[in-house]
């Protein structure tokens, strides 16, 4: 016979008290079940008594607990912007860039050799080339002696060099080329480490471009990147100065302006950048490295506009002089000779990789010209970096090769940039970073601690760490008053702009708070969420409930701060903190159960606070409890729906 313990039995036959009753003393038995209860309703009070946080991790599986607190830890949260918000697309032009038929072109460049085209010769007959070398001098450019004739398959003098060519039927043929020359190598101190295993390193980078307007006007370069090729974003990076050589410098020398000699233009004393500085590539020089480096807009260069510049060639293959001698003789301002210049700088970059080819190699591109002085021309170059992504792929060179796509900043002027989103956008350029498959199974822990830190808080220092460490080396961090990780060891959730070294008007986290779960304007937010959720199963409800909010669980605001919203621009760390704005737009990340399924979802939210309109993104709404089988209706032909579908059968 049962007795009057709590069993869990569900076919108890005989009421429970009628048990109690024919059991011996039953006056004991019952008050241990009284006890029972009444310790119960305690639990059930004091529950009900403590915090809201603990109330919610009532609901949460594993991995919610664990989401829910890195967000109560995380001290920095950067506001997840809409792509679209305040951009004026019709600005933006998608027309190709016309320049010519390369197979126009006379001659060619590779494996270090000058060749002839044989489909020129064929159609204008038997070709003669004088040759004009082209060199680095004083980071400037000089013209060497000529050679007349170049004859086909000679070795190439410089990375540089201008043609001259005229043929049998008098026919003429004028332009620059950008090369590599296979005498140009490092000499370099012998590396430990065998070239088989080292990790080469890809580095391009484009001027002004926020996270959010490289998804918008390169969309088929970030797909191909985060979804073939399955590249990360630094989610939490922020830049720590105005421009780009403020951003630029700590990431590739880990020093800043205000740790260094002086090197202005027009200051006392100032010196070369190199003469006081320890750039990383040279680092990887050190180890038998062949470096390259290649900037389209050299006038305006990261390390030459404000700065002083290079006392020495800084790399083994410098574009530098190459555009420098192009100088206006550019069509249109995009095209050299037959073909658009970001296409010459994309093609010298593989001829670098074909020409050195067995070789660890340190490359970086830093293109301004399409993007420094507005976007109306970015559209243009999407299919040339996709082209060029699939060749790196396809070619295999991302097997042990780190590839990184960046930009310095985003927008520093116009008018998106007078917006609170623009002022936003500025502080959170795009940095994504492939990690090769190679360094992913030789180093798992390295790795995962790589993808833990995209959701935190880094910097360029951390970057200069991270270049550092690929080959076995570390910076110098001593009198510096920040602290700085790299991104394979990890960076702590309560890092602070403070911590990094960031000055609060450049400091993109926003304040956060903690909302009252019956503030109007949380509900409106959750309105949305669910107006958007019924709709993506209104074709369904034959199958699937309609859901309606049965609980507000947490809400928490996340404002830009007013450090940010006051201040309008600097020049030489002048910051002008004039501007009026008012923060218009508040984040909310807040969690919701609906009924009758009692799903919980955690979604994040735009408002503007003047309309009180809300923006959603759909891939923001975060299913976090299990739905085990109740959509099993439509998962087969549906399963994209089955976070939201609660089944009627």
């Amino acid at each position: 016979m049962a007795n009057c313990a709590l069993s869990g039995t569900k076919n108890i036959e005989i009421p429970f008290l009628r048990l109690c009753a024919f059991q011996k003393n039953m006056k004991r038995r019952c008050a241990i079940f009284v006890g029972m209860c009444l310790s119960s309703i305690c639990v059930i009070v004091f529950i009900t008594g403590l915090n809201r946080d603990d109330q919610i991790l009532q609901y949460f599986d594993k991995y919610s607990i664990n989401k829910f607190k890195e967000l109560k830890k995380q001290a920095c949260v950067h506001p997840d912007l809409s792509i679209w918000n305040d951009f004026d697309v019709r600005s933006v032009s998608n027309k190709s860039i016309t320049c010519g038929n390369a197979d126009d072109e006379w001659v060619y460049t590779g494996n270090g050799k000058f060749y002839i085209s044989s489909s020129a010769v064929k159609r204008y007959g038997e070709i003669n080339c004088t040759y004009i070398p082209i060199s680095n001098f004083n980071d400037n450019y000089k013209r060497l002696k000529l050679i007349y004739p170049m004859l086909n398959n000679s070795d190439l003098l410089t990375d540089a060099f201008k043609a001259l060519c005229k043929s049998a039927n008098g026919s003429k043929y004028d332009n620059y080329h950008a090369c590599i020359s296979i005498n140009k190598q490092p000499t370099a101190n012998q590396s430990k480490i065998s070239n088989e295993n080292k990790f080469n390193v890809i580095i391009l980078g484009l001027d002004s471009f926020s996270r959010q307007m490289f998804q918008r006007l390169l969309p088929k370069t970030h797909e191909y990147f985060t979804k073939t090729l399955h590249g990360s974003l630094l989610e939490g990076y922020n830049i720590v100065g105005d421009g780009t050589t403020r951003n630029l410098m700590p990431m590739f020398t880990g020093k800043r302006m205000t740790e260094i000699p002086e090197i202005r233009r027009g200051f006392p004393g100032a010196r070369h950048v190199d003469e006081v500085l320890d750039f990383v590539w040279k680092k990887y020089e050190n180890n038998s490295y062949v470096t390259q480096w290649a900037e389209d807009y050299p006038m305006a260069g990261a390390f030459f506009y404000r700065v002083l510049g290079f006392s020495k060639q800084p790399v083994t293959h410098y574009m530098r002089p190459f555009f420098l001698s192009v100088g206006n003789t550019m069509k249109h301002d995009y095209c050299i000779g037959e073909r658009p210049s970001y296409k010459v700088y994309l093609d010298w970059i593989k001829e670098g990789l074909e020409t050195n080819k067995g070789k660890p190699f340190f490359t970086l591109g830093f293109m301004a010209r399409y993007s420094h002085d507005g976007y109306l021309q970015m559209p243009k170059i999407d299919n040339y970096n996709v082209e060029f992504l699939k060749y790196l792929y396809h070619k295999n060179v991302l097997k042990n090769t780190f590839l990184i796509l960046m930009s310095d900043h985003g927008r520093r002027f116009g008018y998106f940039r007078m917006t609170e989103q623009g002022k936003l956008e500025e502080r959170q350029p795009y940095f994504g970073v492939f990690i090769p498959p190679k360094f992913r199974s030789k180093f798992p822990k390295r790795y995962r601690t790589f993808l833990e830190n995209t959701k935190r808080l880094t910097v360029p220092s951390d970057i200069h760490e991270t270049l550092l460490e690929i080959i076995g080396e570390t910076g110098n961090h001593t009198n510096i008053n920040r602290t700085i990780y790299s991104l394979f060891s990890p960076v702590p959730r309560e890092r602070t702009c403070a911590d990094a070294g960031i000055e609060p008007h450049w400091c993109a986290c926003l304040k956060s708070e903690t909302v009252s779960v019956s503030d109007p304007r949380a509900i409106r937010c959750v309105q949305h969420a669910l107006h958007y959720i019924n709709g993506r199963l209104r074709k369904f409800f034959i199958l699937c409930h309609k859901l309606s909010l049965k609980n507000i669980l947490n809400a928490i605001s996340f404002k830009t701060d007013s450090n940010v919203l006051k201040f309008k621009n600097s020049f030489d760390g002048n910051a002008d903190f004039s501007d009026m704005l008012n923060a218009e737009l508040v984040h909310y990340q807040i969690t919701f159960e609906t009924e009758p399924s009692s799903a919980i979802f955690e979604a994040s939210f735009i408002m503007d606070m003047k309309t009180w309109d809300v923006k959603l993104h759909g891939e923001s709404i975060s299913r976090i409890n299990k739905y085990n089988d109740a959509p099993k209706c439509i998962e087969k032909f549906r399963p994209d729906l089955r976070p939201y579908c609660y089944c009627r059968i």
